[in-house]
C-alpha cells in the first residue's frame, strides 16, 4: 500500500470534501492522545441492502499504548477477534510507515487485508505488503471490502440489482483515485470508457482468476442473478476459470451460477462443466454438473445419473445402478461413483461395486478409497486383498500392513504369508508384532513367515513366544532354527551357551544343518551328545531333536537306546531316526514295530512313517490289522505304509483293503487309496472311485477324476457324470474333459451322447463350459 501519493493526495481530498469520516484516512499527524481504533468487517444495511463493509469500533485500552507500538498490539487485536479469519497470519512493522502482513494458510485473506490495511492506515503507516496473496505495496483498488459508509469496492455494487439502489455518495476507488459508485456502476453496465468501464468490467474478469476468494464469490453471485446479470450485461463465459478452481467452494457456487444462468447457449461453460464431469474429485459436484450437460443435450454421460440412485434409491435400484456404472463407457468417470457404493447401507450393493471397481481395474481409486473410516472393516479388508495382487508397490505395502496389524485373523494370515514370500527384512517388525496375535493361526503364520525371511532380530521373539504359549513352541521352534541356519557355526554355538534357555535349544535344534553330509562333524556331534546328559529336560529334548536330523546309523543306534524314554517327544525322534537309518542298522524294523504299540499316539505314527521308509516286510501283517483303527492320524500313517510294502503277492489283497479305504471321511487317507488304485485301474474300482465325489477337497476329486480318466473305461462315465454340478467349476471341466477322452462304443456310445447332454442342461452352467461340452463327440 503506497498512501502518499494516490490516498494522500487524491483520495483523502475527496472523501473530506464528500463528507466521509475523517477516521478513514490516515492520521500520521495525529497527537498521542488521539482516540485509538479497530476497522473491521461489519455488515452494513445500504439502502435496504446488507452488504459487509470496513466500519471503525473503539478498542479499549489501545489508544492508552504508546504510539510506536500501537500498530503492533492493534493486530494482535485484529487476531483476537476472529482467530479463525486470521489463522497463522502475522505482521512485521519494518519501519514507522512500513509494515509487512503476511498472510497464513487457510485465512480469509480478503478480510485481513482490509482490517489491517484500513487499522494501520489510521495509525500511520502508509506502506503496508501483503504476500503471498497481493505481490508489492497494498493499493485501494486491491481491496475487495468497501469502507462504511460511503466508500465501496467495484464487487460490492454487484449487490445492488438496480443501479438505482446505489447511495448517491458512494465512491469506488479505480486506479487509485475515488469515482462515483453510480457512474462507476454505469460503466460496468455500459463498458464506456469515460465511465472507467473497460478497467472495472476487466476488474471482473480477472478477479475470477485471481487469488480473492471474496472478490471470484461476489462475482459468481452477481452473474447467478437474473436481474443482476441483466442489469451489469454479465456474461456466464466469464465464469469458466471459476469451475476449475481450486477451492470447491468456488467451483460449486460457480456451477450453480452457470445452471442458474443457463449452459446451453455457452459452448464455452458446456465445455468447463465436462471437464468437471470428467477431472473433478467430488462425485456430488460431477453429478450436478451431468444433469446440466443432459438437460441442455449432452447425453453421453447419462450413466451417471445412475450414481444418484446410490444414494436414495432402493437396493434394487442401486444394484441395477452398479450395473450399469460398471459398463459405462465413461469408466475414468463412472468409477468414483461406483466407489461411493463402497459405503451403501446394503453389504450386495458393496460387493457389487468392489466387484465392478475391480473388472474396472481401479487399482489407485482404491488405493485412495481404502482409508475412509466411512468403510466397514470387511470391505477394507477385501478392498486391502485386492491391492496385495494387484496395487502400485506403495498401495500393496499399506494393504498388507493393515491386514496384518488390523485386518481379521484370515486377513492376518494372508498378510504373514505373502511378507514371507516376499521375503522383505521391513516386514520383521510387523511379524514379530503378530507373534502375539490372539489367534494361534496368525501366530503361526507369523512364525513361518520369519522362517523365510531369515531375519536375525527375530530370533529372541521367536523364543519369547515359544515361552509364553506352550501350544505355539513347535513352530516357533521351527522358524528359530530355519533363521539360526544362516549365521555361522560359531555365532550359533555361541548361542548354545545363552542364559536364555528357549534361545539355547532353538540353536541345539539348528546344530542338525551344520552337520549334513556323508560324514557329520564330529565337534558338533559331541557338543549334541554333551547335551544329552543336560540337567534340563528341555535341552535334552532340544539335542535329541537335533542329532534325529543327522542321517547316521551310529547316531541312530545311540538315539535307539533312548526308545522307553519317560518323554514322549525324544521316543518319537528316535522312532524318525531308526526310520531313516540305512539298512545296515539291523534291528531298526523289531524296534519300529515295538514303538508301534507305544502308549503315545504321536510316537506310534512317526513309527509306522519310518517302516514306509524303511519298506519292512514283516510289518505288513500288523498294519493290516490297524487299517480299521478309529484314529486319522494313525489311520493315515497305516494306509501310507501299506502302499509302500505292497507287491506283486500282496496287490490283490491289498486293492481290496484301498477300496475299502475310501469309505472312510478322511481325505488324506483318500488320496492314498487313490494312488494305489491308479494302478491298473479295473471297472471293480469303481464304486470306491465313486466315494471321492461325496469328498470336500477339491485334491480328492480331481486326483480321481484323473485316475478314472487314465483308465479309458466306459464303467467311468457314470462315475465321472458325478461331477458335472459340483461348486467348484474347475472339477466340473476336468470331469468333462475326462468325459470326452475316454472312448465309448456300442450302448456306452449312447450313454456318453446322454451325459453330456445333461451337462449342457445343468443349471448355472458356464456358457465356456456348455460350449465346450457342445464338441464332444
Amino acid at each position: 500500500m503506497n498512501l502518499s501519493r494516490p490516498l494522500r493526495a487524491t483520495a483523502i481530498a475527496a472523501v473530506v470534501v464528500c463528507g466521509i469520516l475523517l477516521t478513514l484516512a490516515p492520521q500520521s499527524a495525529q497527537a498521542d492522545n488521539a482516540k485509538a481504533l479497530l476497522y473491521v468487517v461489519q455488515s452494513v444495511d445500504v439502502s435496504g441492502v446488507p452488504v459487509k463493509l470496513i466500519v471503525p469500533i473503539d478498542e479499549p485500552g489501545l489508544a492508552n499504548s504508546n504510539v510506536s507500538l500501537r500498530p503492533a498490539r492493534a493486530f494482535s487485536a485484529l487476531k483476537a477477534r476472529n482467530s479463525e479469519a486470521y489463522g497463522n497470519s502475522s505482521l512485521r512493522i519494518d519501519s514507522a510507515t512500513k509494515a509487512t502482513l503476511v498472510i497464513g494458510n487457510g485465512a480469509d485473506a480478503d478480510l485481513v487485508v482490509a482490517e489491517v490495511f484500513w487499522t494501520l492506515a489510521s495509525m500511520g503507516v502508509t506502506d503496508i505488503s501483503a504476500p503471498p496473496f497481493i505481490q508489492g505495496d497494498v493499493k485501494l483498488s486491491q481491496l475487495t471490502y468497501g469502507a462504511h459508509v460511503l466508500l465501496l469496492s467495484p464487487f460490492d455494487l454487484l449487490s445492488f440489482a438496480r443501479r438505482e439502489q446505489v447511495p448517491p455518495r458512494a465512491w469506488v476507488i479505480v486506479d487509485g483515485a475515488p469515482v462515483s459508485a453510480r457512474d462507476a456502476a454505469r460503466g460496468i453496465a455500459t463498458g464506456a470508457k469515460k465511465l472507467n468501464g473497460v478497467k472495472l468490467r476487466e476488474m471482473l474478469a480477472t478477479a475470477v482468476t485471481g487469488k480473492s476468494k471474496r472478490a471470484k464469490l461476489a462475482v459468481i453471485a452477481g452473474v447467478s442473478k437474473a436481474a443482476v446479470r441483466k442489469a451489469y450485461n454479465l456474461k456466464i463465459d466469464m465464469l469458466v476459470p471459476a469451475l476449475a478452481d481450486k477451492d470447491l467452494n468456488v467451483r460449486s457456487s460457480a456451477l450453480d451460477a452457470c445452471i442458474a444462468a443457463g449452459v446451453k447457449g455457452s459452448p464455452a461453460v458446456m465445455s468447463g462443466l465436462e471437464k468437471i464431469v470428467e477431472n473433478d474429485s467430488d462425485t456430488d459436484l460431477k453429478l450436478r454438473a451431468v444433469k446440466a450437460l443432459s438437460k441442455a443435450g449432452v447425453s453421453k454421460y447419462n450413466d451417471l445419473l445412475q450414481a444418484e440412485k446410490l444414494r436414495s434409491g432402493t437396493t434394487a435400484e442401486a444394484l441395477a445402478a452398479v450395473d450399469t456404472l460398471t459398463k459405462s463407457s465413461q469408466a475414468k468417470i463412472a468409477a468414483p461413483a461406483l466407489v461411493s457404493a463402497l459405503t451403501h447401507r446394503d453389504s450386495g450393493v458393496r460387493d457389487a461395486a468392489l466387484k465392478g471397481l475391480v473388472g474396472m481395474k481401479q487399482w489407485e481409486l482404491l488405493h485412495t478409497a481404502m482409508p475412509s473410516d466411512n468403510l466397514a472393516a470387511d470391505m477394507k479388508e477385501q478392498i486391502a486383498t485386492v491391492l496385495v495382487n494387484h496395487g502400485s508397490a506403495v498401495a500393496r505395502e499399506e494393504s498388507l500392513k493393515f491386514l496384518i496389524s488390523e485386518g481379521t485373523p484370515e486377513g492376518a494370515i494372508f498378510a504373514a504369508q505373502t511378507y514371507g514370500k516376499n521375503g522383505s527384512k521391513s516386514a520383521t517388525p510387523l511379524l514379530i508384532t503378530a507373534l502375539k496375535h490372539t489367534a494361534a493361526m496368525v501366530r503361526q503364520a507369523a512364525a513361518e513367515a520369519l522362517g523365510l525371511i531369515k531375519d536375525e532380530r527375530a530370533i529372541t521373539p521367536l523364543a519369547d513366544a515359544a515361552q509364553a504359549r506352550r501350544r505355539d513352541e513347535e513352530y516357533m521352534m521351527k522358524a528359530a532354527e530355519t533363521i539360526l541356519k544362516t549365521l555361522s557355526l560359531s555365532q550359533v554355538k555361541r548361542l548354545v551357551k545363552s542364559s536364555n534357555l528357549t534361545i539355547r535349544q532353538m540353536a541345539i535344534r539348528s546344530l542338525a544343518g551344520f552337520s549334513q553330509g556323508s560324514a557329520p562333524n564330529a565337534s558338533i556331534v559331541q557338543l549334541l551328545m554333551d547335551a544329552l546328559k543336560d540337567s534340563d529336560a528341555t535341552i535334552k529334548r532340544a539335542a535329541v531333536y537335533a542329532l534325529s536330523d543327522i542321517r547316521d546309523d551310529g547316531i541312530a543306534q545311540d538315539l535307539a537306546k533312548l526308545a522307553k524314554d519317560p518323554d514322549a517327544s525324544i521316543r518319537m525322534r528316535v522312532a524318525y531316526a531308526v526310520g531313516r537309518a540305512s539298512g545296515r542298522f539291523e534291528g531298526a524294523g523289531k524296534l519300529l514295530m515295538e514303538m508301534m504299540r507305544d502308549p503315545e499316539k504321536k510316537v506310534r505314527v512317526a513309527a509306522i512313517d519310518g517302516i514306509a521308509l524303511r519298506k519292512d516286510a514283516e510289518a505288513f501283517g500288523p498294519l493290516m490289522r490297524l487299517v480299521n483303527y478309529p484314529d486319522p492320524l494313525i489311520k493315515r500313517a497305516v494306509y501310507g505304509a501299506l502302499l509302500a510294502l505292497r507287491n506283486a503277492e500282496n496287490s490283490q489283497a491289498l486293492r481290496m483293503k484301498f477300496r475299502k479305504g475310501m469309505e472312510t471321511r478322511d481325505s488324506a487317507v483318500r488320496l492314498v487309496c487313490i494312488q494305489a488304485l491308479a494302478d491298473a485301474t479295473v471297472a471293480g474300482d469303481m464304486d470306491a472311485l465313486r466315494q471321492a465325489s461325496f469328498d470336500k477337497s477339491t485334491g480328492v476329486k480331481l486326483s480321481a477324476i484323473a485316475v478314472l480318466a487314465k483308465s479309458n473305461l466306459p464303467e467311468a462315465l457314470e462315475v465321472l457324470a458325478l461331477w458335472f454340478a459340483d461348486p467348484d467349476m474347475k472339477v466340473r471341466e476336468a470331469a468333462l474333459d475326462g468325459l470326452a477322452g475316454i472312448p465309448a462304443t456300442g450302448s456306452w456310445s449312447a450313454k456318453k451322447k446322454r451325459y453330456v447332454k445333461d451337462f449342457i442342461g445343468t443349471p448355472g452352467q458356464p456358457k465356456a463350459l456348455v460350449a465346450k461340452a457342445k464338441k464332444i463327440k
